[in-house]
This record gives structure tokens, sequence and C-alpha cells, in this order.
């Protein structure tokens, strides 16, 4: 009922509004506007108008926005153009619209079969902020450009242990401040307080006890974090208990990608020594991830990318200017509410257009997807060549997602590309795909409903798996200064 209603309001007032300034306009010029050059003038100043005032202050999407100016302008001409001097025009003309509509849903149910996919999430949300807040992590709207600043703010004013997506920040906005205060410290001031999710996951000390004779960090995203699972129960966490002579370190973030893995790793290798660090590559989403926008480097990439080295875009400090936002506006507001309550009616036509403005999206997101796997190698030569100056090893681990799982033999899939790579910069590289497919041939069930992490069973085959396959180098010769981050 509440949708309908917002659906009504949206329908009917910039409608009614635009009648009222028509008829102050006629008022004030004491005749209607006449011909083409009037009706344009009459639609396109409310659009430009509206358009201009939600690009200055982003609270609804760009193209409801428009939409919105649009109506303003319907009702304009209606009440300032001559051709509706005769009032009975209006009806004539609001009756023509709608039979055009559903002439349009037939043809495109006719023609066109089922529409794509554009869901609304949990409902249509008309206020752009709850709309990023219910968007997924792996959306192109965390992918592409400079959000707008109001938007950024009022998205991260939820609650962080919100009980639903709309109450909670969005996670991939989350994970980017972790990233960033993990990199700058105290120099980086954010949007949003992370320091108790920093700790879990970037602790002051880690635990070290005189049996330990070799140090491990594993870095990488949920997959290793262990996301829905306990934290003793992980796999980094189970391969301690078979190792109990190796301090295994859990370095993973949700919703990281490898820029983030690297820049981690020389903030935990700046604090403390390890033996071996191991690199988690997973095939969900660590590619389309990669070079996403980040606070702390004025929403563009985390690193630079320069003679065959990944730096940090910033080195020496944080840089977030004040940003409007005009292209992320552009490529990731959503269909207007409008359109939106009519999918959740089952309007063909109007998940089509979601469909469009959808493919648009992704295609910005995806504008530099050539330079992602050739900036994975710089990151690893990069990681690897920073990690042998202080004699520590790179082990790079493969994690398949279901695509990779049931199709094997995929000449031109993830853990080839990673393996050509690997084999490139002398890297050692393991796959997890076939013995979680082995696991999966015997009935065995290592993986959560969501098709995508491991469960508690699943955590248990890995260590498993990674304590027959991981050979470690001999330990680094202890220094007195060396265990300083170690209690």
């Amino acid at each position: 009922m509440d949708m309908l209603v917002e659906a009504m309001a949206l329908l009917v007032c910039p409608t009614a509004a635009g009648i009222l300034f028509g008829a102050v306009l006629q008022l004030i010029l004491n005749h209607r506007l006449r011909g083409f050059g009037g009706a344009a003038i009459c639609l396109a100043l409310p659009v430009l108008v509206a358009a201009l005032l939600t690009v200055g202050f982003p609270i609804i999407g760009l193209w409801d926005g428009v939409a919105e100016g649009f109506l303003c302008g319907a009702g304009l001409l209606f009440s300032a153009h001559q051709m509706y001097a005769d009032w009975r025009n209006v009806p004539l003309t609001l009756a023509g619209i709608v039979v055009s509509l559903a002439i349009l849903e037939v043809a495109v149910r006719l023609s066109l079969g089922p529409p794509p996919a554009y869901s609304p999430g949990d409902g249509p949300h008309l206020l752009l902020a709850t709309f990023v807040r219910s968007t997924g992590p792996d959306s192109p709207l965390f992918q592409t450009g400079a959000m707008p600043e109001l938007v950024a703010k009022q998205a991260m004013q939820g609650d962080l242990n919100g009980r639903t997506m709309t109450d909670r920040p969005p996670g991939a906005m989350v994970t980017k401040e972790i990233v960033c205060s993990i990199v700058y410290g105290s120099a980086y001031s954010g949007v949003l307080d992370v320091s108790q999710q920093r700790s879990d996951v970037f602790p002051e000390h880690v635990d070290v006890r005189p049996q330990h004779t070799r140090r491990v960090l594993h870095v990488g995203d949920s997959m290793v974090y262990g996301a829905n699972v306990v934290r003793d129960q992980t796999f980094v966490a189970r391969l301690g208990e078979i190792e109990p002579n190796v301090r295994h370190v859990n370095g993973g973030i949700s919703g990281t990608a490898p820029d983030d893995y690297l820049a981690v790793i020389r903030s935990w290798l700046a604090r403390q020594p390890f033996d071996l660090v191991v690199m988690y590559l997973f095939e969900g989403n660590d590619i389309s991830g990669l070079d996403a926008p980040h606070p702390c480097s004025n929403w563009q990439s985390l690193l630079s990318y320069d003679s065959g080295r990944a730096l940090l875009r910033f080195p020496d400090a944080p840089n977030n200017e004040s940003r409007i936002g005009l292209q992320w506006l552009l490529a990731n507001s959503p269909l207007p509410y409008l359109g939106r309550v009519m999918i959740v009616a089952h309007s063909s036509l109007a998940a089509y257009l979601g469909g469009l403005l959808d493919a648009w999206s992704s295609r910005s997101a995806s504008a530099n997807g050539h330079l992602l796997w050739p900036h994975l190698e710089v990151i690893l030569q990069t990681a690897r060549d920073e990690l042998r100056e202080k004699h520590v090893e790179l082990t790079v681990v493969v994690l398949p997602s279901a695509a990779g799982i049931e199709n094997p033999d995929d000449p031109i899939g993830f853990a080839t590309h990673v393996r050509s790579i690997s084999r490139r910069l002398g890297l050692h590289e393991l796959d997890a795909t076939q013995t979680i497919r082995d696991a999966l041939a015997r009935g065995e069930h290592p993986i959560q409903g969501d098709r995508t992490h491991f469960n508690e069973a699943g955590h248990q085959r890995m260590a498993q798996w990674l304590h027959q396959q991981l050979e470690g180098p001999t330990p680094v010769a202890l220094r007195p200064t060396s265990w300083d981050g170690f209690r």
C-alpha cells in the first residue's frame, strides 16, 4: 500500500505543480504559449531544472528527477499551451498515452518473450541512499567513478549491526573504509568509524607461542575470512590446529579484491614478519572487483600501475576531494520509481527498460575491463618482488566459483589465466577447484546455500588440502625486534 501511495504521489504532485506553474505563467503573459517551440519549452525547461537539482542534491536518482521534471512539464503544457485551451483535450491525451503504453506492453510480451531480470531488491526504494544500501556488493554502482558525496554520506549513516540491508551501510563501501583505514592509519578519517571492524581483520597484536617456528599470512576476501562461519572454524584456524608449530594468520577481508590484497600485505609486513604469504584469488569476483573506486584515493582505483609496478595512487596521504559525481549518477541511477513499481506489477515493458539501464551500468563499470588481467599480473609481480626483498615466499591459491566447478575443461577459465600468470612470474600456484569438485562427487556438502562460500565442512576440507599442498620456506632467522607486534 505504501508503494502505491508513493507512486500516486510521484505521478500526481509534479503534474499538479506543473498545472499551477502554467496558470501563473498564463496570468503573467496574459496569453497561452503557441506552436512547437512553446510546447518544447513547457516540456524541456522543467526536465532541465529537475535534472540540475538532482545532480546538485542527489536525494533521488537522476532518472527519477528527469521523470518528475517531465511530469511537471506535462502539467505546464496542459495549463499554459494553446493546444489545451479546450480542457477536453487533456483527458484525450491521457487516454492516448495509457492506450499506447498498453499496446507497447502487449507488443513486448508477444515479440520479445520473458523480460530480463531487473530486481527492485526488497521493494522499490525512492531515496537514492536507500537504493544504494539495498544493492548487492558486486553491483556495478560500486565499480563506477566517484559516488556523489551526499549519497555516500547518507548511505553510510546506517547501523553497522542493522538487521536488514536497508538498515546497514553498504558492505562494499564499509570494506573500502576498512582497507583505507588499514593502509593510511590515523591519517584517514573516513565517513564511518570502522575501528572495531578493522581490529577484527587487522589486530594490533597476534598471539605467538614458543612452539611456532613458522608464520603464514593468508590474504583474500570473504572466502578466506570465513563468511557466516565461526572464527575458529575457518580453514585458517583449522590449519593452525593441524599444524600446531605454525602460526597461521587470517588476513581475509570480506569484499576485497587483489589490489586490496597487495595493500593489506604491505601493512601486515610493515607490522610483523612472516615466512610465507598465501594470496587467495576467488573466481567469482576478484577480477570484476579489481580497481574499484576507493574513498581514500579520490574515488579512483587504490593502485596506479607504472613500469611494471603496482603503487599506491596517493602514497603519502589519503585524498578525498569533494565531488559532484555526475558520471556515477549517469551510470548508476536506477529506473524511475514509477517504472520499478510497474516491474513489481509484472510489466514486461518496464522490465526491458530496466534491463537496458542495467546493461548501460554494466558497460560503464567494465569500460576498463581489458586492463584487469594485466593489472592482476602487475600486482602479483609487485607482491613477489617486494616479498622476496624481505625473504618471504608467495603462494597463489585459486578458489573456485560454482561456474568453475561445473566447467572443468574451460580453456579460457579463471584458473587457466591465473596459472599462466603464475608460470610467467615463477610463482607457486595451487588450484582448489578439483578438491572441491571431488568432495561434491563423493556426496559431501562443502558449500553454503549461497553456492559460493565454504561451510564448516568445506573449511575443514580446505584446511586438510592446504596442509598437504603448502610447502613452506625455511623460516627466516628470528631477530629480537621481529616479534614486537606479537603477544
